[in-house]
């Protein structure tokens, strides 16, 4: 599930009273802006996806369309069955646990906002994402989503907040600025339509001295060192300002993520080119499928080892990605990639595939304690977080 950033402005001067509360006793009242004249409240309760009531979910996913009709026009949605599959989710795809918190006025969802916590990599930050009605934007609801989110965060020893799903020239992004977050990396998303697109853009042949490999799942044990290594090649993108650094591959965190996806129910799909003469793999690229979506489908990394750029191997994995998948998968929709605006040689790439210009989005980000400042919040141990029953090390 692709949870995206919260549009709703405010971080001071919110237009409700704000409470964070546990399931069963009320929490003390948090943040700026807490007399309304009326009287009203929003309460932010934490939301356990697998104890919610089917009521309380397609409240959240009525939430996910509309902002996603407003802020992802075009975009693919995702059925109700799935979203509350994922919701119920322990973990967020491959990067780690999760927690969701949900802002109610009375019985009506106003938005939700959720905490990622990398256990494998960058254990230090935390992946953030809110979501607010429309009608409910620009009154404080996604700035106490976030209180909450950073109270927890803190809680946690994590110093690092990010959102890279940050949409650039709209509220998301003046949002974010507002309460505190940086644009540290320009990310053009690229879409292909599988309808519109002339399949032979995927002919492409194969250099001489090169095989292509494919495999669904884990990866082949004759491959699977060599495969390794050649994700490391990913590290060498562009990547702005950004904090990220990504992990070092080794045969065993390759196990560890396909172990992480297949328990999450999703299906990875790597097309690999090997040297012939050497046995490495020379370049690669990864697809994620979602259990029963043939609308959509995201690709995930691709790369190619230095020592072999510069003989198309990047397209040709690309091309034969597609192939596969439309050969299984007939009536696949759609194909999301994203790559860092300043990678016009991958941009290049994508385009001669079919691939066309979506978007542009931002890495935004910013340390805990400078959202913590920009949302008056004014210690570690100030505001009590909301609490999953599950723990981290369970999740």
């Amino acid at each position: 599930m692709t949870l995206v950033q919260d549009a709703s402005t405010g971080a001071r001067g919110s237009a409700f009273a704000v409470r964070t509360v546990r399931r069963v006793r009320r929490l003390p009242s948090f943040g700026r802006g807490d007399e309304r004249a009326n009287g009203e409240s929003v309460e932010i309760r934490p939301f356990v996806g697998a104890e919610a009531s089917e009521d309380e979910l397609r409240q959240c996913y009525e939430v996910y369309l509309e902002e996603g009709r407003q802020d992802f026009p075009g975009f693919p949605e995702m059925s109700f069955e799935s979203f509350a599959a994922a919701m119920r989710g322990p973990r967020y795809e491959d990067a780690g646990p999760w927690r969701t918190w949900a802002a109610w006025d009375g019985e009506r969802l106003l938005g939700f906002g959720l905490a990622v916590y990398p256990d494998r990599h960058m254990t230090h930050w935390s992946q953030v994402r809110a979501r607010v009605a429309g009608i409910d934007r620009r009154r404080g609801v996604g700035a106490a989503l976030l209180r909450a989110i950073v109270a927890d965060v803190r809680s946690e020893g994590r110093t690092m907040l990010a959102n890279d799903q940050v949409r650039l020239g709209g509220e998301g992004e003046r949002w974010a600025n507002s309460v505190g977050f940086a644009n540290t990396l320009s990310i053009r998303w690229q879409m292909l339509h599988v309808a519109e697109v002339d399949p032979a853009l995927w002919d492409v042949p194969v250099p001489a001295g090169f095989r292509l490999e494919q495999w669904a799942d884990a990866a082949p044990v004759a491959l699977v060192d060599e495969f390794a290594a050649a994700r490391n090649a990913i590290d060498e993108a562009p990547n702005g300002d950004s904090a990220y650094r990504g992990p070092e591959w080794t045969v065993e965190r390759v196990r560890q993520a396909e172990a992480d996806l297949r328990d999450a129910g999703d299906d990875s799909r790597f097309v690999v080119a090997v040297h012939e003469e050497t046995g490495a793999v020379a370049a690669l690229t990864g697809m994620l499928l979602r259990p029963g979506r043939v609308d959509l489908c995201w690709q995930r990394d691709t790369a190619v080892v230095a020592e072999y750029r510069g003989l198309g191997l990047g397209r040709v994995v690309k091309a034969a990605m597609m192939r596969w998948l439309l050969a299984e998968f007939p009536d696949l929709g759609q194909v999301i990639t994203s790559t860092a605006a300043e990678n016009a040689h991958m941009i290049r790439i994508n385009e001669q595939i079919g691939y066309t210009h979506y978007a542009d989005f931002g890495r935004f980000e910013a340390s805990v304690e400078h959202i913590g400042a920009a949302l008056g919040m004014q210690g570690t141990n100030s505001i009590p977080g909301p609490r999953r029953e599950q723990e981290l090390e369970g999740a």
